[in-house]
């Protein structure tokens, strides 16, 4: 058994699965490609700097400025001045992302009941907790560390077509 093919395969059939079953349910919101940020200000008590969204969702600057326009031009979000640091935005949900949320809150208890029936609660914890252990590995290993530099001179010769003749 390979640890990483089997994790990363996995993974993205899970995560494929689960953004469907979202779509479906979904796709009459007019912001369903960013519900996370919606989901993820809500966690933080209703407000957040966007520096915060950055770091969490690991979005690049240039393409949340993008997203939070998006979304506050239709009245899911504003942006504030943060006091306390004046070069940022504080984001905050408006009513409209209230009432979204609790949608999506009945949602995903939906889902947990359909996933959860054959599932006790230790073994999901479990498969939450492990997951984020290994999204924070993923997120400390440097690519020298991990072999990359190595791997990548090699992949470089497969692609020098005096290799391949």
């Amino acid at each position: 058994m390979n640890f990483g093919e089997d994790l990363s395969l996995q993974i993205m059939q899970a995560n494929k699965l689960y953004q469907q079953y979202l779509f479906r349910a979904l796709k009459e919101i007019d912001i369903y490609q960013h519900y996370q940020i919606i989901l993820l200000i809500s966690r933080a008590g209703g407000r957040t700097t966007q520096k915060a969204i950055c770091d969490t969702l690991q979005i690049e600057k240039s393409n949340l400025v993008a997203i939070i326009t998006l979304l506050e031009s239709k009245n899911y979000i504003k942006k504030e001045v943060n006091f306390k640091d004046r070069r940022g935005k504080l984001i905050s949900l408006t009513s409209k992302s209230n009432y979204l949320i609790s949608i999506m809150n009945s949602l995903f208890a939906v889902f947990e009941e359909q996933i959860a029936d054959d599932l006790t609660w230790q073994e999901m914890y479990n498969c939450l907790r492990v997951l984020n252990k290994i999204n924070e590995k993923l997120k400390n290993i440097a690519i020298q560390d991990a072999g990359f530099d190595k791997m990548m001179k090699q992949m470089a010769l497969l692609n020098n077509e005096q290799v391949l003749s």
